[in-house]
């Protein structure tokens, strides 16, 4: 007992301590905390393994695992998912920290090299660390381009942490700022700790190198394994860092990027919240409701009709809420239910663009899906694609990605995973096996190609932490840097409301932006009103894998075109859209569930992001 006493005594303590120091650095000046730093670098000690730090660990390969007691007076923070305000996250517009882009550390650019020069990229794949790894420590990588002279060039780049695996997978791409030549190496340092914190506060606990040219020996983007030793020793079997690298310009990052941004449907939390249902609220990663798995078949129903629409060349808003097919009149035809184009001026000349179905065009074009780890978001995207044409041709892949999980405040059970890897979409399968037909339930994801990514380990937080802000801007500065190396123009992202709450916020333009605001000059055509208008729309099939049919009635000639008694009406409408409301909206309300959003950004040279237009497509709202 009294053991016992003294190891919780130990972890209140450590609990204090470690809210004490995140208070301080909060709270001081720039230069106050680099003289805490260097204070803290000197009340360091070293194990008599070598190991640097006082936290380290002296049993194994990764020292420095943090206290099981780390977030204890988080839980006293505020914020939570589900309905709560998403204040203590939300920050300025264009709030990312601009230290993700410019490092204090970064060496001057070489001679006649700029912004836009050829660069070389670097992508960290995975890790092996072996058994004399800790199956319990946290873990992230540095890379670093040393030149042929022993100079540092061009920036350090880092990974996200990876928590409680040996095999941590992380698929991330970096810019390194820097032309690597054939003489120069590669330092891959392998860091225990917190990687929101940066390497000045992590544990160092094994390194390696690799000479570019032995890199790129069996050609570019090719996997090599880089030994890293611990501790500077060389050990019978050390760990090793998978990396690839691109000096052949194979690597294209965007300049600009179509995000369909899709919340989740309906999940057995909200429908616990809704109804007060404080037993079921108290649950790990809660799957969707029946009520949910309709949303995201109904959302998958309207996506297809509006891409019907657009392919049957009938001008239409992409935010369509019926379920009704296209009529097959040419476009020209006073038979097309509503004629919509948008004209505006470039430069002087009148252009002539239709919103709506080259939005329905671009989604027709995805062929990823990122989704969120989490059951509700998987079981969604699932639902949502059984109907996309890239998953008819089979060409269609989803693939996990941890960055895109819920924001997780006080009390956030929702947000704690249960699964991992290819189990991922094993327990979405079961748990839709509970409220639907089992023979159904395990089609789920048939003809979608399953990445679980990085979706291993503990890519959750812990129900006795929460996020801080500084973790959610690290989170979106990963997701928009996949982005951004994503090799589509655009992608369909299934993720969490407070998340989306977040990106907007980090990315969208201040209000005196010249871009929040856009005049557009519409022309509209009113024609009669279409048939099929007068159908109520269906509910979803019972087998969530059924399609929709088109509804009938006795007598009817499916696709009958309709001539109306008047020829169209046509005015011209001037709207004055302003797109910081828009923004604005995002930022302080939620869509719906199941609910999509188009949001097209724009990035710098060195990866800087801008929102530059926002809309709500196939029949989503704002709660």
């Amino acid at each position: 007992m009294k053991k016992w006493m003294k190891q919780s005594s130990d972890r209140v303590s450590n609990a204090l301590s470690d809210a004490l120091a995140r208070t301080s650095v909060g709270t001081t000046s720039t230069s106050e905390q680099m003289t805490t730093d260097e204070q803290m670098k000197q009340m360091h000690f070293t194990n008599p393994n070598g190991a640097v730090g006082g936290d380290a660990d002296a049993t194994g390969f990764v020292g420095g695992a943090k206290s099981t007691a780390k977030g204890f007076l988080k839980r006293f923070g505020g914020g939570s998912t589900g309905g709560a305000s998403s204040s203590r996250y939300r920050s300025k517009k264009g709030g990312i920290d601009d230290a993700y882009y410019e490092g204090a550390d970064d060496a001057p650019p070489e001679d006649g090299q700029t912004s836009t020069s050829s660069t070389t990229y670097v992508t960290v794949t995975r890790g092996d660390f072996g058994a004399s790894a800790s199956p319990n420590g946290r873990y992230f990588v540095a890379v670093r381009c040393v030149g042929g002279d022993g100079a540092l060039k061009g920036r350090r780049i880092t990974t996200l942490c990876r928590s409680k695996t040996r095999t941590p997978v992380w698929n991330t791409t970096r810019d390194l700022r820097c032309r690597a030549e054939a003489y120069d190496s590669l330092r891959v340092d392998v860091f225990s700790g917190t990687s929101v914190k940066g390497v000045h506060k992590a544990t160092m606990v094994a390194s390696g190198q690799v000479s570019l040219r032995h890199a790129i020996s069996g050609g570019s983007m090719k996997e090599i394994a880089v030994p890293v030793y611990a501790k500077l020793a060389r050990l019978a079997s050390p760990g090793a860092v998978y990396l690839r690298v691109d000096a052949s310009g194979i690597v294209a990052p965007k300049l600009t990027k179509r995000i369909f941004f899709v919340r989740h449907g309906e999940s057995k939390w909200n429908e616990a919240q809704r109804d007060i249902n404080i037993a079921s609220m108290i649950k790990f990663d809660h799957p969707l409701t029946l009520a949910g798995v309709q949303q995201a078949q109904a959302l998958g129903g309207r996506a297809a009709v509006a891409i019907s629409h657009a392919d049957a060349g009938v001008l239409v808003h992409a935010n369509v809420m019926s379920l009704s097919p296209p009529t097959m009149s040419p476009p020209s035809s006073p038979s097309s239910p509503i004629q919509r184009t948008c004209s505006r001026e470039v430069n002087g000349t009148d252009q002539t663009v239709n919103n709506g179905a080259e939005l329905c065009v671009s989604y027709e074009n995805c062929f990823t899906c990122y989704v969120s780890p989490l059951t509700r978001a998987v079981q969604t995207a699932c639902l949502l694609l059984q109907n996309h044409p890239r998953k008819m041709q089979g060409v269609l892949k989803q693939v996990c990605l941890q960055s895109l999980r819920e924001v997780k405040g006080v009390g956030g059970l929702d947000t704690v995973g249960i699964a991992q890897g290819e189990n991922v979409l094993i327990r979405a399968r079961e748990k839709l096996a509970e409220i639907v037909n089992p023979q159904a339930a395990s089609r789920l994801g048939e003809n979608i190609a399953f990445d679980p990514n990085d979706a291993v380990g503990q890519w959750w937080t812990s129900e006795t932490e929460s996020d801080s802000s500084q973790e959610v801007e690290e989170r979106i500065y990963d997701f928009l840097e996949t982005m951004r190396f994503d090799e589509h123009d655009a992608v369909i992202v299934v993720g969490h409301s407070l998340f989306l709450q977040q990106l907007v916020s980090r990315i969208a333009p201040d209000n005196g932006d010249e871009r929040s605001t856009q005049t557009v000059s519409e022309a509209v055509s009113i024609t009669s009103m279409n048939p099929f208008d007068t159908f109520t729309s269906q509910a979803p099939p019972s087998d969530p894998f059924a399609t929709f049919s088109a509804p009938t009635r006795q007598g009817d000639v499916n696709f009958t075109p309709f001539v109306p008694s008047m020829p169209p009406t046509a005015e011209r409408i001037e709207e004055k859209r302003d797109k910081a409301k828009i923004f604005d909206k995002l930022i302080n309300s939620k869509i719906c569930n199941a609910g999509c959003v188009a949001l097209d950004i724009s990035f710098d040279e060195k990866g800087r992001v801008t929102l530059e237009n926002a809309s709500l497509l196939f029949g989503s709202k704002f709660l």
